[in-house]
């Protein structure tokens, strides 16, 4: 039977929480100075990129964290996607869409790998 774990303040949650915080930061900041340019485009995927692995060192990882993470990175991809091509609205929503099922999927798959992982060392 798995309990639900604790959030406790480890050094792993602390760095979580920076990339977090840094991606969040670096997105503003690009969104802010440089609105539609190569180098907003640039920031906002790095940004995806440190929300991705900062949700990956977070744990537990909790729904609240874990569902903004892959709506901001969801839609990271679908600005990406506009201000990369030729201003494509259906290539900006498939590219959101798209990066949703694929994060979502990835995170559903760690935490199965997780839980069978934890029930190994039960039953040796």
């Amino acid at each position: 039977m798995m309990t639900k774990k604790r959030f406790s303040w480890t050094l792993s949650n602390s760095f979580a929480t920076l990339l977090l915080i840094l991606g969040i930061g670096l997105t503003l900041w690009a969104l802010v100075t440089s609105f539609g340019t190569t180098l907003s485009v640039d920031a906002v995927v790095t940004a995806a990129g440190l929300w991705i692995v900062g949700v990956i060192f977070l744990h537990p990882a909790p729904l609240s964290v874990l569902a903004p993470v892959i709506g901001l990175t969801s839609l990271a991809a679908g600005y990406a996607s506009y201000f990369s091509s030729p201003r494509s609205w259906l290539g900006a929503l498939v590219a959101v869409v798209v990066t949703a099922i694929i994060v979502s999927y990835g995170f559903s798959l760690r935490k199965t790998i997780r839980q069978r992982h934890s029930r190994w060392y039960e039953n040796k």
